[in-house]
């Protein structure tokens, strides 16, 4: 889930950065930076995560570029068992003073406001404590210089112990001469789920792409009670082949396709969820460990801020867009 990322978000008020008491430990950074000039380190935290508690935190910061970065791969080390950790622009140009710099409740800053709709994530890792995603010679996201972002980290503490919250993350570049092809992407998402109590429960969404495409990286994203998750080519009146499939929804799997998916306009994805739901209440959508979803994310070429995979048609009848 890499990609240019360029977005117009509201202004936010009544949102302060939240008062952290630091761990008296250093960053347990692992990861050597990329050379000058060969790329550019990013880090969250560490912050402690009490036994048996959840924390949901936005680290708000600028990116220390000062010209544009083409980024051609990226690897990563976070704590271990993270349900997500997602990086998001917050202005057209990059640059946005709706949000100070600081760290804050993620709730808080999201809550009544439309910044998490608006928000387009360029990077995102879930689950495992390290990894590495490469795109193709030649094709780069390009990143703003300064770039102001959302790091963001949603961990649920199911130890009797604390837990030390951190993200690293090198972004390793290409000059301005070895870029051949741009990338972008989105997400679908099924709001209106539901999921009732003491049953096992599916459903599914179908999309069409507004401009011709080839999809690069697919992924998924659901909550605890997620069992599967699977994505079928769709004509634009039938499903096909199945492309995707995860069973381990804690650790969502991003797949890539080598050669890429040629997805013309018309055509695109049937997805869909299963829930096992034995928690003793019915849920529905929503963005904490309590909630559930049912989000796909693609990554494709060419760099196109208007492409996106339209909603045609959904197991419950509710269509919903980018930005709704």
């Amino acid at each position: 889930m890499l990609w240019s990322a360029m977005i117009v978000i509201s202004t936010l008020t009544g949102c302060a950065p939240v008062t952290l008491e630091p761990p008296a430990i250093e960053s347990p950074m692992q990861l050597e930076a990329p050379p000058i000039g060969e790329g550019i380190q990013i880090g969250f935290g560490p912050f402690v995560v009490p036994p048996h508690d959840e924390v949901w935190l936005c680290e708000v910061y600028e990116l220390p570029t000062s010209t544009y970065s083409h980024v051609n791969w990226v690897e990563y080390e976070q704590t271990a068992g993270t349900h997500h950790m997602t990086l998001s622009t917050l202005g057209l140009d990059g640059q946005s003073d709706a949000i100070a710099p600081g760290t804050y409740d993620c709730e808080d800053l999201y809550n009544n406001s439309s910044l998490m709709q608006e928000q387009i994530m360029f990077f995102g890792a879930q689950g495992d404590a390290e990894g590495t995603l490469h795109l193709p010679e030649g094709v780069a996201a390009s990143m703003p210089p300064a770039m102001t972002i959302i790091h963001e980290m949603h961990y649920v503490n199911a130890f009797d112990e604390a837990v030390e919250l951190f993200s690293n993350v090198n972004a390793w570049t290409l000059s301005d001469n070895e870029v051949e092809e741009g990338i972008w992407g989105g997400q679908v998402r099924d709001e209106t789920l539901d999921v009732p109590d003491g049953q096992i429960t599916s459903e599914w969404t179908r999309c069409v792409m507004n401009e011709d495409v080839d999809v690069l990286f697919l992924a998924s994203h659901t909550h605890e009670l997620g069992v599967e998750f699977t994505v079928k080519l769709f004509d634009g009146e039938n499903a096909g082949e199945e492309i995707y499939l995860n069973t381990d929804l804690h650790t969502p799997l991003i797949t890539q396709y080598d050669p890429p998916l040629h997805i013309p306009a018309g055509t695109g994805f049937e997805y869909s969820c299963t829930w096992d739901n034995d928690s003793g209440e019915d849920k529905f959508y929503g963005p904490t460990s309590e909630d559930e979803m049912c989000n796909l994310a693609i990554v494709h070429m060419p760099f196109s801020i208007t492409a996106q995979c339209d909603v045609v048609e959904t197991s419950d009848g509710v269509l919903w867009q980018p930005g709704d």
